[in-house]
């Protein structure tokens, strides 16, 4: 299949909401917020077919020393079939000159991170 694939435009809130429903880590954001996340993001990959949303990722970065990979989703009708992996080679394409990514993913995605040299991180997470 081909995707269409951007880093220059980004979704509605509303197609980003209806991705994030469908996920058990994001379905209780508000349009309000995504509408916020949407202002303040600046580094992202939007995946389409047809003009349908079908993927997101974004990074949180200074640019220079540090970068997350944050809120990568995937419509599940079109999961497994290297639509995550078009979004992480692509912002990790955009985080050449970061000193070093990070992300937070669940143990059953672990496989898939390191295939692009992520390792388990010794330190502990922790969050307010």
């Amino acid at each position: 299949m081909e995707y269409t694939i951007t880093t220059e435009k980004l979704p509605e809130a509303s197609e980003l909401l209806r991705l994030f429903l469908q996920t058990s880590w994001a379905n209780d954001r508000s349009i309000e917020g995504i509408e916020l996340l949407l202002c303040n993001t600046t580094t992202y990959v939007v995946v389409r077919d047809n003009n349908q949303l079908i993927g997101f990722g974004r990074a949180l970065s200074d640019g220079v020393y540090r970068a997350m990979l944050d809120d990568i989703v995937v419509e599940a009708t079109y999961r497994r079939q290297g639509i995550g992996k078009i979004i992480v080679e692509q912002l990790l394409d955009q985080l050449t000159d970061v000193e070093h990514v990070f992300l937070n993913t669940k143990p059953d995605l672990e496989s898939f991170y390191k295939a692009y040299g992520f390792i388990k991180s010794k330190a502990l997470t922790m969050r307010l």
